[in-house]
């Protein structure tokens, strides 16, 4: 029998689709970002430190994301230029997914934002950000297991594969300075540090897959 790796071998990389949506979600990222900081800065979320700035970014670009892909439900047209789609039509056919899919991510993005923003540093109380994260988080598995039922065989392995390599990332980097804090090298990783690790790395690994597959499909 064919082995699911020879029936979807990785093609070559479309660096230039790759190079236009990388740069056109950087452009997005930076002007997000320099308007969380302007925020931040302003004292209005709180004296947040530098752990809570960074899952406050890396919440705003999970909330980016799921624009992106919103936008594209709600303009498959405009949205194939900026989704891994082959064109207008594939959105249409992928709608319950991609609907899914935003919902979920903007479900972590919610997380990271609560995380960042709560007491006793940020002005949402304590209990009502725990209540808050644990529904988000409930509500962000759904997604996914809603998400796996329209998913192909392919897609599956490539949720497998950044998954794990998203772990190993999370063990290598966040392991690594754990132990150079522990023989007393730097400073440890604060607790929110972890989750903010678990949310970049499983970006970072899908990214890496995706590209390492060449499934960057638009020309």
């Amino acid at each position: 029998m064919t082995s699911l790796e020879e029936q979807h071998a990785p093609e070559r990389t479309n660096w230039r689709s790759l190079a236009f949506k990388t740069g056109t979600g950087a452009v997005v990222g930076a002007l997000g970002a320099a308007g969380m900081m302007q925020l931040i800065d302003s004292g209005a979320l709180g004296t947040l430190d530098r752990s809570r700035e960074i899952a406050a970014l890396l919440g705003l670009l999970y909330l980016i994301t799921a624009g992106i892909v919103a936008f594209g439900l709600v303009s498959p047209r405009a949205g194939s230029r900026l989704l891994n789609v082959e064109d207008a039509e594939e959105i249409r056919e992928m709608r319950p997914m991609l609907a899914w899919s935003a919902v979920g991510t903007s479900a972590l993005a919610g997380v990271l934002f609560l995380a960042a923003l709560a007491a006793p540093a940020g002005p949402v109380p304590a209990m009502i950000a725990l209540v808050a994260i644990i529904f988000l988080f409930l509500l962000a598995w759904y997604t996914t297991h809603r998400q796996s039922a329209y998913a192909d065989e392919l897609m599956l392995a490539v949720s497998r594969e950044a998954t794990s390599a998203a772990f190993y990332i999370s063990v290598m980097v966040g392991g690594g300075w754990a132990l150079l804090a522990h023989l007393g090298f730097l400073a440890g990783p604060q607790p929110l540090d972890w989750l903010t690790m678990f949310a970049g790395f499983m970006l970072l690994g899908a990214f890496a897959i995706t590209v390492r597959r060449g499934l960057i499909r638009r020309t």
